[in-house]
């Protein structure tokens, strides 16, 4: 091999390496990009996570508090009831008491 085929086959070599190192090079910083990107990704999905756990414990919290209020009206509910129930004992007890005067006033 002559010294100019040797110089060209360096040269060219050379220019081999280089390209090689660009595309290395250019590979690092395609990775280097995608990397940001994945923990950029990955602490959003961290933020929507914990946006989920928040909203969900807002939402059991306000269903413990319906069921609470549920719990409470039925209560209210069944002393009414009660109260409708003594009333109207002392409705017929009144009705019999006045059936009885009535009686007694027409027999006499």
């Amino acid at each position: 091999m002559s010294d100019e085929e040797l110089k060209q086959l360096i040269a060219s070599n050379a220019k081999v390496i280089e390209a090689l190192a660009n595309t290395i090079a250019e590979d690092k910083a395609e990775r280097k990009k995608a990397y940001q990107q994945w923990e950029k990704d990955r602490s959003q999905l961290y933020q929507y996570m914990g946006r989920i756990a928040a909203a969900q414990s807002s939402f059991y919290e306000i269903q413990a508090d319906y069921y609470h209020q549920l719990a409470t009206l039925s209560e209210k509910q069944t002393t009414i009831k009660e109260r409708q129930v003594e009333i109207q004992e002392k409705i017929s007890q009144q009705q019999s008491q006045i059936i009885e005067i009535l009686n007694r006033l027409t027999s006499s």
